[in-house]
């Protein structure tokens, strides 16, 4: 795990909570270096073309970006610092699952980010909720409702017999993968084995390892406190729902700036 100029960090070995009390020019820097691997999969941005290339990635951004509504606009930057900071802080993991969509301009249908354990073969599926500060509610409450967002839709899913979920999954990694064989070939392998199964009516969440991910644009004056994300984590544990739990938070003043930015790069 490594810092990042404008980020504070709590890290354990359960959770971590990230405050961006900047958006640094570090932070924008690791945005400019990671955009096109994070939208397109490491495999594709590699080819050096030019539809993969950073200028035009972030055009295929906005271009996705701004017609949206202001609700899936929040979720677009929140998952997409989310892929930016799991990166940079979850070093033993790697993204297999591209941000984009491939068959429309869109963001991809499905999980919304499929993480592999680098050193223990270990596929985890990853469920990102973002918001503003709910009304009457602080930052915690706020949190804490979007934490228990994410386990329940996540469980909900882990235990349908929806194989386009996992047809989804695999043609994303495929994607993702495309010149890194043999981590391409133990990722496909995993989802393949979870395509049997529900193929055979056996979906289950209990055999899943899943990463629950908030990302909260609230003021940093009212912080997400540990002793919350902690006691949530515990708790989730306790259920049994998942094989293994991690919980990832993200606390921002606003999703604004990030927009922002990557607007005025397209300009350049």
């Amino acid at each position: 795990m490594t810092s990042l100029k404008g980020v504070r960090l709590t890290n354990k070995s359960t959770y971590v909570i990230c405050y961006v009390d900047d958006f640094s020019e570090d932070l924008k820097e690791l945005i400019r270096s990671q955009l096109a691997p994070i939208c397109h999969g490491a495999s594709k941005a590699s080819k050096k073309r030019k539809t993969y290339n950073y200028t035009n990635t972030v055009k295929s951004f906005l271009e996705r970006y701004e017609k949206k509504a202001a609700t899936t606009k929040i979720g677009m930057i929140g998952e997409l610092l989310t892929h930016i900071l799991i990166i940079q802080f979850l070093t033993d993991y790697n993204t297999v699952s591209p941000f984009f969509n491939m068959e429309e301009r869109s963001i991809k249908k499905g999980f919304d980010i499929v993480m592999y354990h680098k050193n223990k073969n270990e596929l985890w599926i990853t469920e990102v909720k973002s918001g503003e500060l709910h009304e009457g509610k602080d930052s915690d409450e706020t949190n804490k409702t979007l934490l228990g967002k994410a386990k329940v839709d996540l469980k909900n899913r882990l235990n349908e017999n929806e194989s386009t979920l996992w047809e989804n999954a695999i043609n994303g990694a495929t994607i993702a993968l495309e010149n890194i064989r043999d981590k391409k070939e133990a990722v496909i392998a995993i989802l393949d084995d979870i395509a049997d199964e529900i193929s055979e009516q056996k979906a289950v969440s209990t055999d899943k390892n899943v990463i629950l991910v908030t990302s909260l644009f609230s003021t940093l004056k009212e912080e997400i406190q540990e002793h919350v994300i902690s006691s949530f984590y515990t708790t989730t544990k306790s259920e049994k729902i998942f094989k293994n739990l991690f919980v990832f938070s993200i606390q921002k003043n606003t999703y604004d700036k990030v927009y922002q930015f990557l607007r005025e790069e397209a300009e350049k």
